[in-house]
């Protein structure tokens, strides 16, 4: 029987959209501002994020095309800044999930065909899915296969 202090630490699946948010928060409006409670939360009761291998390669390619921005009124970040971001997302709590299975790659095909997502975006889907985690996203598209999946 377990100890009635103990309880589990929280989880979430968590997307680029949703880390890069928190990241560059410091850096933008409080349009996000709901991510820095979400993080501060894991933080705070030892939690976990649980992303996708690919999550690395999404992330810093957001902080790559910040450091190359030129448009007016888009956030530009200097090498500095960004460097500074990856070491702290590297201090984060982040379990990497393994490169997956041929029966979860299945698995994210079909997912990502039922809900008219990118592969890449049914990747943290199924991940949600097969870890029984919720998944934060601020895309509207995985919100919506989310909001789908609960009613089925």
């Amino acid at each position: 029987m377990p100890d009635e202090n103990t309880k589990p630490f929280p989880c979430f699946v968590v997307d680029t959209s949703f880390m890069a948010a928190y990241l560059l928060s410091g850096f933008c409006d409080d349009e996000f501002a709901s991510c820095i409670k979400d993080v501060e939360y894991i933080l705070e009761n030892n939690g976990q994020f649980y992303v996708p291998p690919l999550f690395w390669y999404e992330i810093e390619n957001v902080l790559l095309q910040k450091t190359r921005s030129k448009k007016a009124g888009q956030l530009r970040l200097s090498k500095s800044d960004a460097m500074d971001i990856l070491y702290d997302l590297q201090q984060l709590p982040i379990y990497t999930d393994l490169l997956p299975d041929g029966e979860i790659r299945q698995r994210i095909f079909e997912f990502a065909e039922e809900y008219d997502l990118s592969y890449y975006d049914a990747s943290y889907l199924e991940m949600s899915r097969r870890y029984g985690l919720p998944l934060k996203t601020f895309d509207e598209n995985l919100r919506q296969a989310v909001s789908e999946m609960r009613y089925e």
